[in-house]
């Protein structure tokens, strides 16, 4: 191969420069244009140059701001002590003549499997874009579409938060309690916000939901409003009366241990025994076995009898292979879950 003659090398090295200098120019050019937009941009919006510098740094708050939102937070919380003093008398009226130790009703069927929904809420899923439920276990099945509206499923918790905005708006229990949640806990994507929650949790509450009265309770006990435990307990009566679970277990537990109620704590434990809540089960087990503990006479051995063979089959109603493999390992043994925490139940 013969060399390359002077000629043609500067003719190269020309040509390598003039590439470098378009690719420069270029590079500037699309840097100029970014700019231009984001100035367009923060002009729509309002912001000016200097706001775009400042709008990542955090202004720091003034004595006088402060007082500000000191004033705007204790006029919210007012307005929603006033609410729950409204909520109270209802709930109160409807308490009156309420028969509070009824069986507990039934679940409803998962729509896709067709086995009862457990109690526990971590084992159902709930589509924020219709306010329909299945059960965790058919979760798997689902493609990237509602099986019952189509709606494309959310891809990110935000936009599973922008869907329970909607359906709250739509006055819906069950998103308003879990908006509630996400507020308490700062979850979904959501900022902790106290009285947010709290708010949530009232509206929920007005239109029927159970877990939302369980959570008020909680929150009378000094988790953000004034402790009031005669409030705690009538939200708790309610959240029973309505069908949780948790709360009628914690309704026992105040009555067996703070009221000194034992026989009315114990009629509550055996109620969720029958409905297959294993802890309620094992209390009644422990009071009959322990001579030292109140309670004893309420207690029966066929009736522990009867009421083990009745939870074993209420927690074999929701049983299914598909579910199994979705159990926490706190729940790991061959049958439905046995144990709850504050968040992970049925609204």
């Amino acid at each position: 191969m013969s060399s390359l003659l002077p000629e043609q090398v500067l003719w190269a090295e020309q040509q390598d420069y003039v590439l470098s200098v378009k690719i420069g120019a270029i590079t500037l050019l699309s840097t100029v244009v970014l700019w231009l937009l984001l100035i367009l941009v923060l002009k729509i919006l309002g912001l000016s140059e200097c706001d775009a510098g400042k709008a990542c740094k955090s202004k720091k708050l003034t004595r006088k701001d402060k007082g500000k939102l000191d004033a705007l937070m204790k006029k919210a919380k007012e307005e929603l002590e006033g609410k729950l003093d409204v909520l109270v008398k209802k709930l109160e009226e409807e308490l009156k003549g309420a028969d509070l130790f009824a069986p507990l009703p039934p679940t409803e069927d998962c729509a896709i499997c067709f086995v009862p929904f457990s109690r526990l809420l971590s084992e159902a899923h709930y589509q924020a874009c219709c306010g329909k439920e299945i059960c965790i276990a058919c979760v798997e099945s689902i493609d990237l579409t509602c099986p019952f509206c189509r709606e494309p499923n959310p891809t990110a918790k935000e936009e599973y938060w922008c869907q329970l905005q909607t359906r709250c708006l739509k006055n819906d229990p069950y998103a308003l309690a879990l908006m509630g949640a996400g507020h308490q806990i700062g979850g979904l994507g959501a900022p902790k916000d106290d009285l947010k929650a709290l708010d949530c949790y009232i509206r929920a509450v007005e239109i029927g939901s159970s877990t939302a009265c369980t959570q008020i309770g909680i929150i009378y006990k000094g988790n953000g409003v004034a402790v009031d435990k005669e409030r705690a307990a009538l939200f708790q009566r309610t959240g029973a009366l309505r069908g949780d679970i948790y709360a009628r277990h914690l309704i026992g537990s105040y009555e067996y241990y703070d009221l000194g109620n034992h026989e009315i704590g114990i009629r509550h434990w055996m109620i969720l025994a029958e409905a297959g809540h294993q802890d309620s089960l094992n209390k009644l087990w422990d009071i009959y076995a322990d001579l030292k503990l109140v309670g004893r006479e309420f207690i029966t051995e066929k009736y522990l009898s009867f009421a083990s063979r009745a939870c074993h089959e209420a927690r074999m109603e929701v049983w299914s292979e598909q579910r199994e493999k979705h159990r926490s390992e706190e729940c790991s043994s061959t049958l439905p879950p046995c144990s709850y925490d504050t968040y992970d139940y049925r609204y």
